[in-house]
């Protein structure tokens, strides 16, 4: 039944490389958490679920996989940076006076306009070749709260930092998949 199904003969709960590797898989799981924390450190606090999200998603993306696109600076900047746009613009019209008094009554018309939020995003980053799947987290964080300057200057700091680190750490990492 298994091979009509194209299943695996055994399933593997760990990776056959971890019994040869294990001191790279610990090293890059210590490097992420460090990461992670510059980045938590250096936003302060990061109240936003989704975009705590993000970050941290973007974060494992870097450290487990560091030769994908989508762990490349353009797509990590580009994505988030995007995320941010359709996300902080989706923001000015939800949050505008007449609009929110209006969806406050209409939940569904709310998460119809962010789940298009999130497939704009989808469709400008497969065009601009920018690809980050975590930046879906970056836009609906932007697009669920009034537009501030200060949260979108942070995430861009926390996401310029983030690509940085995976720079001066490159030499040092290797694809954990």
């Amino acid at each position: 039944m298994a091979e009509r199904l194209h299943l695996p003969s055994r399933v593997r709960v760990v990776d056959p490389q971890f019994s040869q590797h294990s001191h790279r898989y610990l090293i890059q799981a210590g490097l992420a958490a460090l990461g992670m924390l510059a980045i938590l450190v250096f936003v302060d606090s990061l109240s936003d679920a989704a975009l705590a999200a993000g970050l941290g998603s973007s974060v494992v993306i870097v450290f487990i996989h560091p030769s994908s696109h989508a762990a490349q600076a353009r797509s990590l900047v580009g994505g988030h940076g995007l995320a941010i746009l359709v996300g902080s613009a989706l923001s000015l019209v939800l949050f505008a006076a007449p609009v929110t008094d209006f969806l406050d009554d209409l939940g569904l018309l709310r998460d119809l306009s962010l789940a298009l939020s999130v497939g704009i995003l989808i469709l400008i980053m497969a065009v601009t070749d920018t690809e980050h799947p975590p930046a879906a987290g970056t836009v609906l964080g932007f697009s669920t709260r009034g537009w501030d300057l200060s949260t979108t200057v942070i995430i861009i700091a926390a996401v310029v930092l983030l690509a940085v680190i995976k720079r001066l750490l490159t030499p040092y990492l290797r694809d954990l998949i």
